[in-house]
């Protein structure tokens, strides 16, 4: 990411971050741009503090593609303190991607450890 950005995402030390990548809204496949928008943002209003959601154009952010090996879009990438927890390529329901996500950071032995 550009590291002069005037607005870097914070993050506190406890939440974990979602990130999806996609394809640039300008690509041909402009529908399913469309939905995969909805979706991160209907996913961020469900789990509020709990992830963090953020979409990564591979476009914008080639750097973070690479880094991450993204070979395909869209894809989910759940991190916590920098740790990749859980990764999946190609769409699912949001229904889906929330119990797994709420799952996956329940069982975060990290996240169980600081709540205690």
């Amino acid at each position: 990411m550009n590291p002069d950005d005037p607005h870097p995402v914070l993050l506190t030390a406890r939440s974990a971050v979602l990130l999806i990548f996609f394809m640039p809204s300008d690509y041909i496949n402009r529908p399913q741009w469309v939905v995969l928008a909805a979706l991160a943002d209907s996913i961020q209003a469900q789990l509020g503090s709990l992830v963090r959601v953020l979409r990564i154009d591979e476009e914008g952010h080639p750097d973070v593609v690479q880094t991450f090996t993204i070979t395909q879009t869209p894809t989910f990438v759940l991190l916590r303190r920098g740790v990749e927890l859980w990764r999946q390529q190609g769409l699912s329901d949001k229904a889906t991607l929330v119990g797994l996500i709420r799952g996956l950071l329940a069982d975060d032995p990290v996240k169980n450890q600081l709540l205690t």
